[in-house]
């Protein structure tokens, strides 16, 4: 009987392969400025308000919440809305972001079939529309800050790092799970629900330091906990966040941001006939 010879895997045409797709989307950065544009324009085209709903959505889940959650718990955080409010601008980023990166790829991936793109820029131009909501929805933050006399530190000029990396982990989670949406139909529904599940275990609207231990492992076990820690500490505590919460906030990123791309490009090729 013949032997037969094991796949190889070649690390190194991955690598490149990874470098050209990020390389690719560099080059098309104004195809990506349109498409991010059409994505907010169409989402606000027929609303009164427009883009003001960037602002007063996360403003009203602010203010339900605070209300449910002082009132069921009553909760001692001093500066509570701020404390809210941070978490879940990150959160409705991050959920946004990589569920809008399955869609995007889903309904306008017929266009790979028909010109030249990089296989990316819908997952890409995802983040961008939620990287753009994301930072205007940071104007309401800064006047809760100075209503409830948050501490104003040095420790702010960390935020843009801290959205650098959240930005880097959500796409790669898009990435990947855009993969799977597009040879697994149901995945979407399955994504769903996790980011349900993720809403209650990354650290929202409590302090971990309020739970059993065993729940408080968890959670500091989550990704997502350490992506609003990253951004809430600077901006509702006045510090840096602590250097393991950076590391492991980091690591998850860079971790996520290349396992995404990896797995995204090694199936690039038959996106275009699955969609």
């Amino acid at each position: 009987m013949a032997e037969t010879t094991p796949p190889n895997y070649d690390t190194a045409r991955d690598r490149k392969l990874i470098i050209s797709e990020i390389k690719e989307i560099i080059r098309y950065r104004n195809l990506l400025f349109h498409l991010v544009k059409r994505n907010i324009t169409a989402r606000y085209k027929r609303s009164l308000l427009g883009i003001g709903w960037t602002l007063l959505d996360p403003l009203l889940t602010m203010v339900v919440m605070a209300i449910v959650y002082s009132a069921l718990f009553r909760t001692q955080i001093e500066g509570f809305p701020v404390f809210l409010l941070c978490g879940i601008l990150v959160w409705t980023f991050f959920s946004q972001a990589s569920a809008e990166a399955m869609t995007e790829i889903m309904y306008s991936g017929s266009l790979l079939g028909k010109v030249y793109l990089p296989k990316s820029v819908f997952a890409v131009s995802a983040l961008g529309t939620g990287l753009t909501n994301f930072l205007i929805s940071m104007i309401p933050l800064a006047g809760f800050v100075l209503v409830f006399q948050r501490p104003i530190t040095p420790a702010l000029l960390f935020l843009p790092v801290a959205i650098v990396i959240i930005s880097a982990f959500t796409l790669g989670l898009g990435l990947l799970m855009s993969t799977f949406a597009i040879f697994f139909g149901d995945m979407v529904n399955v994504f769903s629900f996790i980011l349900r599940l993720l809403f209650y275990m990354s650290g929202i609207f409590y302090y971990t330091e309020d739970l059993p231990d065993l729940l408080a492992w968890v959670v500091r076990l989550t990704p997502t906990y350490h992506m609003i820690r990253l951004f809430r500490d600077p901006i509702f505590e006045g510090i840096l966040p602590p250097w393991e919460i950076i590391a492991y906030g980091t690591f998850w990123a860079v971790f996520m941001f290349i396992l995404g791309y990896w797995y995204f490009t090694k199936r690039s090729d038959e996106i275009a006939y699955r969609i």
